[in-house]
């Protein structure tokens, strides 16, 4: 039952995104518990995607790439 934190950090991750099973989030809860590191590190990555998402990031489509390397291509 018990994880590791390299195990934790992922499942931490995949918690937040809602990909992780109800048994996973219960271990990563143990975890978190007793590990004041992991604890930390979810506090932080939880304020870092609530960050991300009032920052209304997203990620560049193929089309708008290839056009950012042309520009840079007659810039250069």
């Amino acid at each position: 039952m018990k994880i590791s934190c390299e195990k934790a950090t992922e499942l931490c991750t995949r918690s937040q995104y809602e990909e992780a099973t109800w048994w996973q989030v219960i271990k990563l809860k143990l975890h978190l518990f007793y590990c004041k590191s992991c604890s930390k590190f979810s506090a932080k990555n939880s304020k870092f995607t609530t960050l991300c998402e009032q920052a209304n990031m997203h990620v560049i489509t193929e089309n708008e790439k290839e056009a950012m390397k042309e520009q840079l291509r007659k810039q250069l």
